[in-house]
């Protein structure tokens, strides 16, 4: 395929040039306003990845406390599906996106190892939760619950604005 090129353009010109506006147009995808869309984002992803953890928790806490009927294989597999999102919030708290339409306190970039510690306490409740539900020993169930509802509030009171 051959493009058209004015006379007197030689090809390294061109490509040189072609580079160039390529570049230019890079510096420009990556300005104030494309970082903010980034970071607002980030607020959205997390914000929903916590909705659907909420989702699949909301139904676990009614079983525990009485308020709906226990039914083990629902409560395993939200247990199962709340190990899965538990992993996946913590890519959307990016730096500057703690301003804005979030809760999300800027605290979280000054002490990201205890951030990080508290995310791994999630990840490690949830994965004993789901242990406890594959058990259907409702006992342990209730008790690993509790814990894991202990360690999301943990969080919550020092990362999250209420």
């Amino acid at each position: 395929m051959s493009f058209y090129r004015p006379a007197g353009i030689s090809r390294y010109r061109l490509t040189t040039g072609v580079l160039a506006a390529g570049v230019v147009l890079a510096s420009l995808l990556a300005s104030p306003a494309a970082l903010a869309d980034k970071t607002e984002d980030a607020i959205q992803y997390r914000q929903a990845v916590f909705q659907t953890l909420a989702w699949q928790f909301s139904p676990m806490g009614a079983m525990v406390k009485g308020k709906q009927d226990y039914d083990a294989e629902e409560f395993r597999t939200r247990a199962e599906r709340l190990v899965l999102l538990a992993q996946m919030p913590w890519e959307g708290f990016i730096a500057g996106s703690y301003d804005g339409d979030t809760d999300a306190l800027s605290k979280i970039e000054s002490d990201r190892a205890g951030f990080d510690k508290r995310a791994e306490a999630l990840m490690t409740q949830s994965r004993a939760l789901a242990d406890a539900a594959a058990s259907q020993d409702l006992d342990a169930l209730r008790s690993q619950f509790v814990e894991t509802a202990k360690t999301c509030k943990g969080c919550h009171q020092q990362y999250r604005a209420d």
